[in-house]
């Protein structure tokens, strides 16, 4: 057996620095800021996030197969992957100086920049064999996603001060705060700063191409699509996970603004729960995967799904902080949990030889979920509105606080009910072949 490589070889280091410094755009931007500064400081709908975050993930999902056979092409992987980075940080950077009065401006901000964010990631990814290969790609793959939480947490760290002009109890002298906003520019320069040993240290192994371009690219993703029906249980797998991940997807892009408006965290409380809940989900990874090496993938994914289920519950119907902090925590565990099975379940469904394409499927599903969940988050807290049929319906019962709160407390409830119609899908699936002898 070959010596596992070195994480301080250059080459590795460059790599895995790169999921330290996107996952800081994908805390600051999609989960933390974004969606609050447009909804609470411009005073906009949901659905002028929603929407554009949406129409974002349908442009990667559509392109996601074609970016995928250009990431095959001799020698252009670390160009794509600089071109939709620079692109990513520029547009981020743009949000901060774009003027209430051209909104719209900004909304093609906030499309441009999350679709290069999601686009470089097939590039990103094939770099790995780049810089390893074999069974040590499987470490230093490991290593990068460890990095990005941490990257996750290290990033609202550094950047909150420029919002609140505070890092918690400590004022930071020199540093007056500027907002929600205040968060664009330095989210955008920590990003490209942290990426550039990827560009410099890592060198792009020639590899030879495949062929058949991007009309085969298409082509295998349609045979995907129609080779499910050859292997019992991955169709219902794939359309399970699809509600799995419609839930989860919306609650990441949602967490921040459901803490502001319905838990009535202030800013710096919501750094601090996001960073707790952070540091679950790492925990999450580990256990699960290791109760993963004994236990039945099956069940485990079960019980993941139905703590989820009764998380979200107890966020919609439960005001005490107290247990609020204790389920953010759950919720942690349960979001690592969640994508420690979800992958080796898949993999064990089919045969190896078409792991590539099943899992190409599967990347595909996962952002298609993320088109869907926020246009339902987004049509849900639209017609709860006070100001709609349905939210006139009931305020008449209600304080004015939980008047506001009410669509919020709606649409979390829906990605329960997805939870569950997953979960009653995915009964019927059967186990895998390590589980089955097969």
């Amino acid at each position: 057996m070959s010596t596992r490589p070195s994480l301080w070889r250059k080459d590795i280091l460059g790599w895995t620095l790169y999921d330290f410094a996107n996952t800081i755009f994908a805390m600051n931007i999609v989960s933390r800021y974004l969606k609050l500064y447009i909804v609470e400081d411009l005073g906009r709908d949901d659905r002028y996030f929603d929407i554009p975050y949406s129409i974002s993930m349908l442009l990667a999902a559509v392109l996601l197969p074609a970016l995928g056979a250009v990431s095959d092409q001799q020698g252009k992987k670390k160009y794509f992957l600089f071109l939709f980075t620079i692109t990513c940080c520029i547009a981020t950077g743009v949000m901060a100086y774009v003027p209430p009065e051209a909104f719209i401006l900004l909304v093609v901000m906030v499309i441009i920049s999350n679709f290069s964010y999601e686009a470089g990631q097939p590039f990103y990814n094939a770099l790995l064999y780049s810089v390893t290969d074999g069974r040590h790609a499987r470490y230093v793959s490991g290593v990068g996603v460890a990095l990005g939480y941490v990257g996750s947490v290290l990033g609202m760290i550094l950047v909150l001060p420029f919002v609140t002009g505070s890092l918690f109890a400590w004022d930071v002298p020199f540093l007056e705060g500027g907002g929600r906003v205040g968060s664009f520019v330095p989210t955008a320069a920590l990003f490209l700063l942290l990426s550039i040993p990827t560009f410099l240290w890592v060198k792009e192994k020639r590899i030879k191409s495949t062929g058949g371009g991007l009309a085969k690219a298409y082509r295998d993703v349609w045979l995907a699509i129609k080779d499910t029906k050859k292997y019992p249980g991955v169709l219902r797998f794939l359309v399970s996970d699809y509600f799995f991940e419609d839930a989860v997807a919306t609650v990441v892009i949602n967490i921040g603004l459901y803490s502001a408006v319905v838990i009535g965290f202030a800013e710096d409380m919501i750094t601090l729960f996001l960073i707790v809940s952070t540091v679950t989900a790492v925990i999450g990874s580990w256990v699960i995967g290791k109760l993963a090496e004994r236990y039945s993938l099956k069940t485990l994914l079960n019980y993941v799904v139905i703590g989820w289920i009764i998380s979200l519950l107890v966020f919609v119907f439960v005001s005490s902080h107290l247990v609020i902090w204790v389920f953010g925590s759950i919720v942690g565990i349960l979001l690592g949990g969640l994508w420690t099975t979800t992958r080796p379940m898949l993999a064990e469904l089919v045969p190896e030889k078409d792991l590539g394409r099943f899992f190409g499927l599967f990347s595909l599903s996962g952002r298609a979920a993320a088109v869907v969940g926020p246009l339902v988050w987004t049509a849900i807290v639209y017609l709860f509105n006070s100001e709609r049929l349905l939210g006139r319906f009931v305020i008449e019962t209600l304080s004015i606080e939980e008047v506001e709160q009410l669509p919020y407390k709606v649409a979390l409830l829906s990605l329960a009910v997805m939870m569950v119609i997953g979960l009653y899908l995915f009964r019927k699936v059967p186990s895998g072949r390590e589980e089955s002898g097969a």
